[in-house]
């Protein structure tokens, strides 16, 4: 079994001065975010992992509904990545359960904010290896 570094907020997080880590589902949501909110080009050693949902949804003229089309493309191809860099360790010999990895995406939605037209809330649904159901969400905006 595999583990990351739990990171809520862009900060480390910390219990009883150890780092905590993060394994199975909770691991699984963590890469989620972490593939599609990092800029695709901004890790030098991967220059193709991340996706580039901000420069599409932020800042862009095209109406709501074709803005969501592109954005819903972009985090599928943005998932098949990770489920391919998940297989590669899987390949490696890595010990990987399997709820750390994507079986499916069952639904990915982008809302718009009536508020605030240039903040989009993203929920993504899908389903581990080990039959559980996952979602997460976050917000893209300039700010």
């Amino acid at each position: 079994m595999s583990f990351d570094l739990k990171i809520i907020n862009k900060d480390l997080v910390l219990k009883n001065g150890q780092l905590r880590t993060v394994i199975d589902s909770e691991k699984l949501i963590q890469d989620i975010l972490k593939i599609c909110l990092t800029n695709v080009g901004s890790n030098q050693l991967q220059p193709g992992y991340g996706s580039f949902i901000s420069r599409t949804l932020v800042g862009s003229p095209m109406h709501t509904s074709v803005l969501v089309q592109v954005a819903k493309s972009q985090l599928n191809s943005c998932l098949d990545n990770l489920k391919s860099l998940q297989e590669r360790q899987v390949k490696s010999f890595q010990r990987v359960s399997a709820d750390e990895q994507i079986s499916a995406v069952l639904d990915i939605s982008i809302l718009r904010s009536v508020v605030d037209p240039r903040l989009f809330n993203v929920t993504i649904k899908a389903m581990t290896k080990g039959f559980k159901p996952i979602s997460t969400v976050f917000n893209v905006s300039p700010i």
